[in-house]
């Protein structure tokens, strides 16, 4: 049965541009970016908000509810993911300078990051489902987990101790409806 000559070409066609492939490129060579928007809070029930540019988990309630951060995420793979904040403009990274590991926000557009680039690798997150929670663990530096304090209004951060009580590396982490 010849489909592409077929009956039914157009509506193949039509398939293709409504559900691009993962695997499609675009002309420069980038894949194309779907990115997705998530809500994320820490099994303390802490919401992430911007303070003075940094990325903090509190309890957000009455007016101060507008204050919380999505989580925009590009999936890379079945489990690697980009993260971001701001509509994809300001994104998650991993950065280690000397024996410090932090975890900071930079200018860069969710959308042209590429994990085929190696500078691009502090920006990716192994996602892990464990039931109703999520980890999220640096793939450029393994062993560290994204993580909050059990204080509120501290800054979102990175820790190797994910069993220490003293830091949530458990989040729910639901598609923004």
């Amino acid at each position: 049965m010849d489909i592409c000559g077929g009956p039914y070409s157009y509506l193949i066609s039509l398939l293709l541009l409504l559900f691009p492939s993962e695997a499609a490129c675009r002309p420069s060579g980038r894949r194309l970016c779907k990115m997705q928007v998530f809500r994320i809070w820490d099994v303390n029930q802490k919401t992430f908000y911007l303070r003075n540019n940094q990325l903090v988990a509190g309890y957000l309630q009455g007016l101060n509810t507008k204050l919380e951060e999505k989580i925009d995420v590009v999936p890379i793979d079945s489990h690697a993911v980009f993260l971001g904040i701001q509509g994809g403009k300001l994104c998650l990274s991993c950065v280690k300078s000397g024996d410090n590991i932090r975890l900071q926000l930079e200018a860069v557009n969710i959308t042209d990051l590429s994990k085929k680039r190696e500078q691009d690798k502090r920006f990716t997150f192994i996602r892990s489902d464990n039931g109703p929670t999520t980890t999220f663990e640096s793939a450029a530096i393994p062993g560290w987990f994204l993580c909050t304090a059990l204080e509120a209004d501290q800054p979102v951060s990175l820790t190797n101790t994910p069993e220490e009580p003293i830091m949530v590396t458990k989040f729910y982490f639901q598609e923004d409806q």
